[in-house]
């Protein structure tokens, strides 16, 4: 996307089925928080609307 300023965020979550994500970012004009799965090559996108529903943070 042209229209995107992606403010640098780096933190373990856990998804719904258990598995460790870490983020990478969130678009700020978007409003989407960009993330990586384990053994994916592409970065993975959710609207910030629906992090909380579907991530939990992971304590260090």
């Amino acid at each position: 996307m042209d229209n995107e300023i992606i403010k640098p965020w780096v933190e373990r979550f856990l998804d719904q089925h258990g598995v460790v994500v870490e983020t990478i970012g969130v678009d700020i004009v978007n409003h989407r928080v960009i993330y990586q799965r384990p053994g994916y090559e592409h970065d993975c996108i959710c609207p910030r609307r629906d992090w909380q529903k579907n991530f939990r943070k992971v304590e260090p």
